[in-house]
């Protein structure tokens, strides 16, 4: 086998896996939303403990009369910065009929400066699980540079196979014409 065909193998199968892994990221992706859960990226050191930073954390919408003593759960920040924090569940206390819950990142030396409480009616977000890493492609993906790579890299593939196309139809093909050995016509087809 050449060299030239083993590169030709090589960057047919490059080609195969980059579209499965893209086409079975995107299955995933869809399948967790069609589910009802919630993904999620982990961009903060809080948790890297046990949830390392650029993970994919997906998260189940529940009752929060649910929730127990470390759970990890993922809520609006009531102070400081506006976003998502998701932390661990530390303790739980009632007061005057409504449960409060204490929360702390596992890398966080103290618990939060917060309590969260649920309102009649709504919900907590509890982590069903976490993918470490996987958040980095989604974070990847959701840039500038994310898509444009994607743009390029779909047409790329398509500018090769159009290409592909036109030189399988420009070959030359050697015709043995009837009755007369030894002698060729070259047709274009």
């Amino acid at each position: 086998m050449t060299a030239k065909r083993l590169a030709e193998g090589a960057l047919r199968w490059g080609k195969r896996a980059a579209v499965a892994a893209i086409v079975a990221g995107a299955v995933f992706y869809l399948g967790l939303i069609l589910l009802r859960y919630e993904p999620m990226v982990i961009v903060t050191g809080s948790m890297q403990k046990t949830i390392p930073v650029g993970s994919l954390v997906v998260d189940q919408k529940v009752d929060p009369r649910q929730l127990d003593v470390g759970d990890v759960i993922s809520f609006q920040k009531p102070l400081g910065a506006r976003g998502l924090d998701t932390h661990r569940i530390v303790a739980i206390k009632n007061d005057k009929g409504m449960r409060l819950y204490q929360t702390k990142g596992d890398s966080n030396p103290v618990a939060d400066p917060w309590i969260i409480s649920f309102d009649r009616g709504m919900v907590a977000h509890r982590m069903v699980f976490s993918v470490p890493y996987a958040g980095n492609a989604l974070i990847f993906a959701r840039s500038p540079l994310g898509r444009l790579s994607l743009i390029a890299y779909v047409c790329v593939i398509l500018l090769l196979s159009i290409l592909k196309g036109i030189a399988a139809t420009a070959k030359v093909k050697t015709v043995e014409p009837a009755g007369k050995p030894g002698q060729h016509a070259t047709t274009t087809i």
